[in-house]
């Protein structure tokens, strides 16, 4: 057994940051050991004796590799403005080495700083204090740990166990049932049913209500027609009208939001607990693999399964698994081990080929084994029998990891190949069409290739090839025996023919010479183009006939124009936004077949497609984004494409999708014990048989939904196990095996205590996004809402006494649920006013992303900058604050507030801003003196005063939590754009539907006239 180096010491990196060793080996999914180095404290070790190569140079480098002038570096282990180490309360923070940046829209992160972040010791400041910088974090003296051996992982320092506390848990089975209780306005007391004898006496907290605040920030207002516009639907359209008496007689600040988390995090042990729910993903938290899968991997909706199917739809809550499997773990937790059986393979049940875990009973003194999914015996290998305890335990539980860990990696042996492993193949396609040319995007997109094939070259297992078109296409043979690259010209469009491969993928190695010399001459080639249409579907159909003469690999499409050529061609089709949430969304049907049979060609010969789209004008994403979905791509989207304000987002985004942790000709399978089957998987997979789906590509990005049915009663306990084959980069064929074992009940309020509300979330997202193309917004809008009510009026009907007729009950495990179900139904997927290119990027994000990321996009975070500023300039510790709550009431009209999601950042000043700020922040003394063309976003810079300095270095501790670039646009008062700030509130009342308090008295509305 060796410890496996995915998800060792160190966490996922951003996309704009690097980490010691994700130069060459950032992307080996399962190094032994050695994955992810620390380095050499002494500094005496060569890079390639510590296992890293060092990024400095290769961030600071223009194309041609010179530093790029003007650029500050700061010196390691600080950041601009002072700060050494930044924690963001609610979530993770990881170590990261990032690189100090030029202006935002322009700059580049240069120089690498490398930043820990540990668990706050003794030493630490008050909660929310920016700390000391610790020590790097790495194995130190100590060493990589050796699983089974030594006494056990000491304590966190400043961590606290799981189940120390209830805030925000549901109460232990022994204890009250514990609820939130919302008083609402007057009416009609409905009829209780009696069946409230499985609970004991509830607990309801009364909440007062004091006059309403006074209004803060008031948003932009809206045309007549916007404010026409309907926001929640049949029956909750009609609702509107009668909430805002109402809402004013409930205290905004007693309403459920998400709660600020504190620095020290909570140690979780996956099995064993007095409480089962897991942390919320939104929570830094440390995980003690002692038998399950860490939740970071997987995690059900239901942590208490129903007994019964009767009881699961009694509770009119979803029954499914979201598994990421490839999840990056946090530096403290249990790293995931690797075993080697050798030739004989991994140990399985001879019935239903499950594969060992801690949850198999051994019996016989160990020579059989029986399997917990399907009951059957199995006589143990004879080289693998150990004696067992009283307790039917093996005496080596502990030193082996399939037997007492929830996760782990064996190595495959040959008879689960049926070809040798695939190297890892990187194609870049790249449009050079008229658009492409003019808006910068081409300049952008070959200078981004060439900074990571740099990165790259050391790498021997990596293979590149590079394709250009408009409307023909043009391919590049890169023989390491040619002086220069050589064109090789498809005229046909039409009748789209391959190309041999042997001179167009060639090893990186050998060849990067002629490749970059190539990225560099590719935008003077086409400077003076004027082809203004592009044939995307022939180009892409040629790449995937390409890549099926090897092996398969990689195809990252750069496209800018709307493809009306040649194969597969496009129309262009209304690309407004819909004015009527009653009407059915064709738009975002394909216009035909065409892209996604490609995808489902190029699935079948392991040739995963990214589409990063670079557009100023729709693309029909509807049709041409089909290429991702069945082969485990992704899709990037930055429409309208400003050079170079983008440039920064185009590069971090490929180099993280090239460098990231992931694996190829990938096939998985989800197993359940008896009483549950699946009834259906949801992501970004393709499917050939009705057990298995298959991924070209999977990804620490990527996560999929295991929907589960009942199809028997349920025993003590329910088992599952997600495998996962797949070759690595280091050209190894692996099993990922994820076990989970969950308890049954019969307690309806049993299973709600067990609700996790972050699972639900991310799979009701997925099943809404699948309902959109075809369908009307008022359709979607409806099923996520009546979904909502169903639940918690199960729960008041079943599991509670009679309470006051006024008061709102929720759930613990739920209180956030009408919280989140506004926010989805706001969201750009159901919001009426997006366009459809727009919507696209939306559903395919929630139909693939893991929960951390889920819940940002669907409530934004909201950080009142100047007070952290303020904090800053008169020489205090500063703090990171929790976030604001998502209204304009809680704004000033001096202030400085941060909104973003993840992908985007908003900081928007208000119109009263002091002009000492917006000197420093923005180099003039007056916003309304502020110089911008039409249509082109006010830049932040980073200028040469603390401020400036201090706000960089809070942008960059938010990225560093998101694990993202993230763009930010400055937006301004009176600003046409300025309706991307408030779209974040999602507590206002907007074109987009009903503020969070008229929703709460709504939903209270809808759960009284279900009772009669």
């Amino acid at each position: 057994m060796r410890p496996n180096g995915f998800g060792g010491p160190y966490p996922r990196p951003p996309p704009s940051v690097a980490l010691p060793g994700y130069g060459r080996q950032e992307a080996r999914l399962d190094q032994p050991g050695t994955l992810l180095s620390p380095p050499d404290p002494a500094g005496t070790a060569t890079p390639a004796q510590n296992g890293w190569t060092p990024q400095a140079a290769l961030h600071g480098a223009k194309f041609g590799g010179s530093p790029r002038p003007g650029v500050q570096s700061l010196p390691p282990g600080s950041v601009a403005g002072g700060f050494s180490n930044l924690s963001l309360n609610g979530g993770p923070s990881h170590p990261a080495q990032y690189y100090s940046k030029a202006p935002i829209g322009g700059g580049e992160y240069v120089q690498p700083q490398t930043r820990h972040q540990q668990p706050p010791g003794p030493s630490a400041g008050p909660a929310g204090q920016l700390p000391s910088m610790p020590p790097k974090v790495g194995f130190g003296a100590r060493g990589p740990p050796a699983f089974g051996k030594g006494p056990p992982a000491p304590p966190i320092p400043g961590a606290r166990p799981l189940g120390s506390g209830n805030a925000g848990r549901p109460a232990s089975p022994s204890s009250p049932n514990k609820y939130a209780s919302i008083p609402m306005p007057a009416s009609p007391s409905p009829t209780t049913s009696g069946r409230s004898a499985q609970l004991s006496q509830q607990q309801t907290a009364q909440m007062p209500l004091p006059p309403h605040p006074p209004r803060g920030l008031a948003p932009p207002s809206f045309s007549a027609r916007q404010q026409a516009a309907p926001g929640l639907n049949a029956p909750f359209h009609q609702l509107r009208q009668s909430s805002s008496s109402s809402s004013s007689k409930v205290d905004p600040t007693q309403v459920p939001r998400p709660s600020a988390k504190g620095d020290a995090p909570e140690v979780y042990r996956t099995s064993g607990n007095q409480y089962p729910n897991p942390p919320t993903t939104q929570a830094r938290f440390i995980v003690r693999d002692t038998g399950n899968a860490n939740p970071r991997f997987m995690r059900c909706t239901l942590s208490m399964m129903p007994y019964s199917n009767d009881l699961l739809k009694q509770s009119a809550m979803p029954l499914a698994v979201v598994v990421q499997p490839f999840a990056l773990l946090d530096p403290a937790d249990d790293p995931t081990q690797t075993v080697d059986f050798g030739e004989s393979g991994p140990i399985r049940c001879s019935s239903c080929k499950a594969y060992m875990n801690p949850h198999m009973q051994f019996l016989d003194r160990g020579r059989k084994f029986k399997c917990c999914f399907c009951g059957s015996l199995t006589a143990t290998p004879v080289d693998y029998i150990c004696n067992t305890g009283v307790d039917g335990r093996r005496h080596d539980a502990n030193d082996r990891a399939e037997l007492s860990r929830g996760s782990v990696d064996f190595i495959a042996t040959q008879e689960y190949m049926v070809r040798p492993p695939m190297p890892f193949v990187h194609f870049f396609l790249i449009d050079v069409s008229y658009n492409a040319v003019t808006s910068g995007a081409l300049q952008a997109a070959c200078s981004a290739i060439a900074r990571i094939l740099e990165e790259l070259q050391e790498n021997d297992t990596v293979q590149v090839g590079i394709a250009t078109f408009d409307t023909t296409v043009h391919f590049y043979s890169l023989q390491a025996s040619q002086s220069q690259a050589q064109m090789l010209v498809m005229p046909d469009v039409d009748e789209v023919y391959s190309v041999s491969s042997s001179s167009l993928v060639v090893p990186l190695q050998e060849s990067h010479h002629l490749a970059s010399s190539l990225l560099e001459s590719i935008p003077r080639m086409f400077s003076q183009t004027q082809h203004a249409d592009a044939c995307l579907g022939a180009a892409v159909q040629a790449s995937i006939d390409t890549l099926k003469e090897g092996v398969g690999g990689k195809l990252h499409v750069f496209l800018s124009s709307l493809p009306k050529l040649g194969l597969h061609a496009l129309t262009p089709r209304q690309a407004s936004a819909a004015t009527d949430n009653q009407q059915k969304q064709t738009g975002l049907l394909p216009q035909h077949k065409g892209y996604s049979l490609m995808a489902e060609d190029a699935a079948e010969h392991q040739v995963s497609i990214d589409l990063f789209v670079t557009a100023r004008q729709a693309v029909d994403l509807a049709s041409v984004a089909e290429v991702c979905g069945p082969t485990g791509g992704q899709l990037y989207h930055y429409c309208p494409f400003l050079s170079p304000a983008d440039d920064d987002q185009l590069y971090n985004d490929l180099r993280w999708n090239v460098q990231r942790p992931q694996g190829m000709e990938a096939v998985a399978r989800m197993r359940c014990s008896s009483g549950l089957v699946v009834e259906r998987y949801l992501g970004s997979f393709h499917r050939r048989t009705v057990t298995d789906i298959d991924l070209p590509a999977i990804n620490a990005d990527q996560s999929i939904a295991v929907q589960l049915r009942h199809d028997d009663k349920l025993d003590k306990e329910a088992f599952f196990q997600f495998v996962v084959l797949y070759t690595s980069t280091l050209g190894e064929r692996r099993i990922r095996v994820h076990n989970l074992a969950l308890p049954s009940t019969q307690l309806l309020g049993q299973v709600f205590k067990g609700a996790d509300l972050d699972t639900q979330t991310n799979l009701t997202a997925r099943r809404v996004c699948r309902n959109i193309p075809g369908g009307t917004l008022a359709a979607c809008q409806d099923q996520l809402l009546r979904q909502c009510i169903s639940q918690l009026f199960s729960y008041r009907k079943n599991c509670t006494t009679a309470p006051s007729s006024g008061q709102l009950i929720l759930p613990e495990a739920l209180k956030l649920s009408p919280f989140y179900s506004l926010g989805l139904s706001k969201s750009p997927c159901l919001r009426l006013a997006t366009l459809p290119d727009v919507r696209v990027v939306w559903m395919h994000r929630f139909l693939s992303l893991p929960l951390s990321k889920t819940l940002p996009l669907i409530v934004p975070r909201l950080l009142p900058l100047h007070r952290m500023l303020q904090q800053h300039a008169e020489g205090q510790p500063v703090q990171l604050p929790p976030s604001l709550s998502l209204s304009s009431e809680k704004l000033q009209e001096d202030g400085v507030y941060l909104a973003e999601n993840g992908y985007d950042g908003y900081i928007y000043f208000a119109q009263q801003v002091p002009s000492h700020m917006v000197r420093a922040l923005l180099g003039v003394d007056a916003l309304e003196s502020y110089a911008q063309a039409p249509g082109i976003p006010i830049t932040l810079p980073l200028l040469d005063n603390p401020i400036s300095q201090a706000l960089h270095g809070i942008l960059d501790a938010v990225r560093q939590h998101r694990c993202a670039f993230m763009s930010i646009r400055v937006l301004k008062r009176g600003d046409p754009a300025e309706t991307l700030f408030y779209n974040c509130l999602i507590e206002d009342k907007n074109p987009a539907g009903m503020s969070y308090i008229e929703f709460l008295c709504a939903v209270h509305r809808q759960i009284q006239s279900m009772f009669k």
